[in-house]
């Protein structure tokens, strides 16, 4: 199948090689493993789960030269399960990325097309989900920052700034899907972040109108079950998020904070009511290679949220541990384990990819295979 596709690629970019220089590349993660959870609606639970350390994807990115520190560049990516073979994302082709644009040395680069939001892809980056191999297990509860980046926009125009002083810029909009209506169903994405050796410093914000309907995937395609389904009533959806990461010889610690608020809420699907949802989510991430091949890593992370309609406080504790060895440059074997713990009147739920618990802890634990290709 690789050499197929390498083979349609070459041909079709053959005579755009004689104008200026192009270059295509095929790329992919497959994960798979099995999954055994302490309390899933009150029974425990084993699992074969794929798209767990990082998403299953296969994709096409391409640059094409065009001169003057100018190139075209393009990427198309696909989600996918590899336990059933079926598209990952709500069944779309490319649901993971899917754009065209211009970069220039000079001016930086505009892409088009199905794009991630900042809070996800940069303060992502730095939590747990991130860093270590235990991916969306160790999301903050629900994954309702985004933090595991559990739902990306369309119809997006991104525009990434050159680095100057170690500073970029990243700023996103999606147009609404409302003809004449621009504003109803849209969002709004920015980033900035500072990179200085070893330190890595990022600031993220991201704003959807109506986002049940706006974003159609991830949390806003089922029921939301943290806190009474506040989360698919809500009129609007804001997250604001900071992050620092410092890497040390053989370790590296990060640190990340986002504030999230559901507005606009309607708790019954009736009536709307003029009440907001809010949680304020701190978390820290320490990892270390004990050996080029070994690595060892540990989370923790507290939520604290506020239900203005029912004056309820949900808060919850969790606690993460990986260890992930390397076969080879492309393949590793790991383990994970993480443990939440629920309070104010809240259950645990701990992942987007497990149903909740019927009491405040739940516990799973996790060993997988990864593939890069």
């Amino acid at each position: 199948m690789k050499k197929l596709l390498v083979a349609l690629v070459g041909i079709s970019f053959f005579s755009a090689g004689a104008r200026a220089q192009s270059s295509v590349t095929i790329y992919g993660i497959i994960d798979d493993g099995l999954t055994w959870s302490s309390n899933q609606g009150g029974k425990s639970a084993l699992q074969m789960q794929s798209s767990i350390s990082q998403g299953n994807r296969w994709g096409l990115k391409g640059v094409e030269d065009l001169g003057g520190g100018t190139t075209t560049i393009f990427r198309l990516e696909n989600g996918f399960n590899v336990n059933t073979g079926a598209f990952s994302q709500g069944g779309r082709e490319f649901g993971r990325l899917a754009y065209v644009g211009l970069s220039n040395n000079r001016y930086g680069t505009v892409t088009l097309g199905r794009q991630g939001e900042e809070v996800g892809d940069y303060i992502g980056a730095l939590s747990a989900n991130g860093v270590l191999p235990g991916g969306i297990l160790f999301p903050h509860p629900g994954d309702l920052d985004n933090n595991g980046i559990d739902f990306h926009l369309n119809n997006a125009v991104k525009y990434v700034s050159p680095t100057i002083a170690g500073l970029t810029g990243v700023a996103t909009y999606s147009f609404g899907g409302v003809a004449g209506e621009f504003a109803q169903d849209s969002a709004k994405s920015f980033a900035l972040q500072y990179v200085n050796g070893s330190l890595q410093l990022v600031g993220a914000y991201t704003s959807i109108d109506h986002p049940a309907t706006a974003v159609t995937e991830g949390v806003w395609t089922s029921t939301n079950t943290v806190d009474g389904n506040y989360g698919l009533a809500a009129s609007s959806y804001k997250v604001l998020g900071l992050a620092a990461a410092y890497t040390f010889g053989a370790a590296k610690i990060s640190a990340d904070w986002t504030h999230t608020q559901f507005g606009g809420l309607d708790p019954t699907l009736g009536a709307k009511i003029d009440g907001h949802v809010t949680f304020n989510i701190g978390e820290v991430v320490a990892s270390y290679m004990v050996t080029p091949a070994l690595q060892l890593g540990a989370a923790y992370s507290y939520t604290e949220g506020s239900v203005s309609a029912t004056g309820q406080e949900p808060r919850y504790h969790e606690v993460d541990a990986s260890a992930d060895y390397l076969l080879s440059k492309t393949t590793d074997v790991y383990a994970s384990a993480t443990y939440m713990h629920a309070a104010g009147g809240a259950v645990a739920d701990l992942a987007p990819v497990l149903e909740p618990s019927s009491s405040p802890n739940q516990v799973a634990l996790r060993i997988g295979i990864r593939k890069r290709f």
